[in-house]
C-alpha cells in the first residue's frame, strides 16, 4: 500500500486550514479569495525533519496557486521585483523578457526567487509597482528635446569657421581647425576635438545642462572672465 504523503494527512488540512483563516481566506499578496483562486499554505522556510505542520503559524502565509508558484519560482513572479538600473538602446533592438515586445529602453529589474531581467517600460512599471521607467523615459525624452532645440538654435553666430553662442551665463565658441572641431567656454579651451559641429554642441549642452561645467569652474575656483588657459577635458 503506497505511503500517505504528509500532505495527505488531517493534521496538514487543520494546520492549513487555520493558516488561511488567520490570513483573512485570501492570497497575502494578490489578494484573491478561495472563490477566486486555489489557496495554499507557503512555508517561509523549512527545517529538516519537521512535519508541514509543526510550524509557528507566523511561519507560514497563504498563497494562491500562481503566487506559491512564483515564490518557489516555477512561474515568473508578478511582484517583489526590484529596479536596478536601464539603457538605452538606441533603436528598438531589444526585447522584454516578460511580454516579448521590441524596446529600445531597458530596464533591468531583479527578484531574489528569479534573478535579473531585462523589461520595456511598461512592464518595469507593473512589475516594481512604481513609476519608476516611465518618468525615466519621460525625463530622457525631454533631454533629447531640449538638446535639439540648443543644437538647431538660431543664437549660434557663424564667423570664419568658428560658431559662437551664449547660454547660461556662458560665452561658448567652438573653432573649426582642418576636420576637427575644439570648444572654447568663457576663454577656457578643452584640449578634447571632436569630429562634427553638432558632436561639439551636443557636448556643451550636456555639460551645461548637469551643471558639470558650473561645479568645475567653482572647484578650480576659476573666475568667468579668466584669460585664456588650456585646459584638457
Amino acid at each position: 500500500m503506497k505511503k500517505k504523503s504528509l500532505y495527505q494527512t488531517n493534521q496538514w488540512a487543520e494546520f492549513r486550514e487555520l493558516v488561511i483563516e488567520l490570513d483573512g481566506n485570501k492570497c497575502t499578496i494578490c489578494g484573491r479569495s478561495r472563490d477566486e483562486v486555489v489557496l495554499q499554505v507557503h512555508h517561509l522556510r523549512y527545517i529538516p525533519e519537521r512535519k508541514p505542520w509543526e510550524y509557528a503559524t507566523n511561519e507560514c502565509r497563504t498563497l494562491c496557486k500562481g503566487c506559491h508558484a512564483s515564490e518557489h519560482g516555477i512561474v515568473m513572479p508578478k511582484v517583489g521585483w526590484e529596479y536596478l538600473g536601464e539603457e538605452d538602446l538606441g533603436d528598438l533592438i531589444g526585447t522584454c523578457d516578460n511580454c516579448g515586445s521590441s524596446l529600445r529602453h531597458q530596464f533591468f529589474i531583479f527578484h531574489e526567487n528569479w534573478g535579473t531581467i531585462g523589461v520595456g517600460t511598461y512592464c518595469c512599471d507593473v512589475l516594481t509597482d512604481s513609476n519608476i521607467a516611465s518618468n525615466l523615459v519621460e525625463s530622457q525624452k525631454r533631454y533629447d528635446e531640449r538638446k535639439k532645440r540648443f543644437v538647431n538654435s538660431k543664437r549660434w553666430k557663424n564667423s570664419n569657421n568658428v560658431v559662437l553662442i551664449k547660454q547660461s551665463g556662458f560665452s561658448i565658441k567652438i573653432t573649426q581647425i582642418i576636420d576637427s572641431y575644439y570648444i572654447t567656454i568663457n576663454q577656457l579651451e578643452s584640449s578634447k576635438k571632436y569630429a562634427s559641429l553638432i558632436d561639439a554642441q551636443e557636448k556643451v549642452f550636456d555639460v551645461i545642462e548637469s551643471g558639470k561645467l558650473i561645479d568645475y569652474f567653482n572647484e578650480k575656483k576659476i573666475p568667468f572672465d579668466k584669460k585664456k588657459t588650456k585646459h584638457k577635458e
